[in-house]
């Protein structure tokens, strides 16, 4: 298996240095592990992402990690940028910059607010779902006009506080898989909803079933904040991906597809 999906202290959210994040996926057997940490221009999130001027040292610290284990497993580097409308050129100039192996693109922001945080009037039951849906899958659908990321992270996360989507918002969601096939998008399955209120990863099985029905490739990632948290819950997501018809993970490197056996 393989971890596409891991963040660093520099995000101010996560904990562990960056080698011992690689130390706990050889630990666990795992084949390769991305660092894909936030960067996000939106003025809410500036606390919980990197700044853009500290992108060198991650990169770099990374590829020395990938140089020092080589012979123990593939360590990859990323960023997971928060999609935003209004910062969309910053975002292609610092992707152009660096030698990423896989950019991954979220939506944590509706109207400049965090609505996957449980301070936000979302995360407190404030807002309908049906309010928050129909924004959720426009940003999405704004997002997969532009072509600056590989993967789409967490696809379903408002559904974090098991607020979960009306059978409308599903068709919706359907209709953006449509895209991002058309696209050649990656979607992830991320298995840390599995610890929060909703109890089910990202996308849902009836959606990442939808997914193998359109052939769109999958990456899994944990989401790990700890070292302790890397690969967690892959044995679920193996059988979620097998009985949704998968039998390869897709992997990068610097921005190019890589076909990965599940296992």
């Amino acid at each position: 298996m393989i971890d596409y999906h891991v963040h660093t202290s520099l995000c101010n959210h996560a904990t562990g240095t960056m080698e011992q994040y690689v130390q706990a996926a050889v630990a666990k057997g795992l084949a390769a592990i991305c660092f894909l940490d936030h960067l996000t221009f939106q003025e809410a999130g500036r606390a919980n992402a990197m700044f853009p001027r500290e992108v060198p040292m991650y990169v770099n610290t990374a590829r020395r990690l990938a140089r020092q284990y080589r012979e123990q497993i593939s360590v990859r580097v990323g960023l997971e940028i928060d999609f935003s409308p209004r910062h969309v050129d910053r975002c292609i100039e610092i992707v152009d910059t660096f030698d990423l192996d896989v950019v991954g693109s979220s939506v944590h922001f509706l109207d400049g607010e965090d609505v996957v945080t449980r301070r936000s009037a979302w995360g407190r039951g404030e807002i309908s779902a049906d309010e928050v849906y129909p924004k959720y899958l426009g940003a999405l659908e704004s997002m997969l006009d532009y072509d600056y990321f590989d993967v789409i992270c967490h696809l379903d996360m408002p559904k974090k506080y098991n607020q979960r989507p009306s059978s409308s918002a599903v068709e919706g969601f359907m209709d953006v898989l449509e895209k991002i096939r058309d696209r050649g998008r990656v979607v992830e399955l991320n298995t840390s909803g599995f610890h929060y209120p909703v109890q089910e990863a990202f996308p849902s099985p009836e959606l990442l079933g939808r997914c193998a029905q359109l052939q769109i490739p999958v990456v899994t990632g944990s989401d790990a904040h700890t070292p302790e948290t890397v690969g967690r819950d892959f044995d679920r997501a193996r059988d979620l991906l097998s009985v949704a018809g998968y039998r390869h993970l897709t992997g990068f490197s610097h921005r190019q597809w890589e076909s990965v056996p599940l296992q």
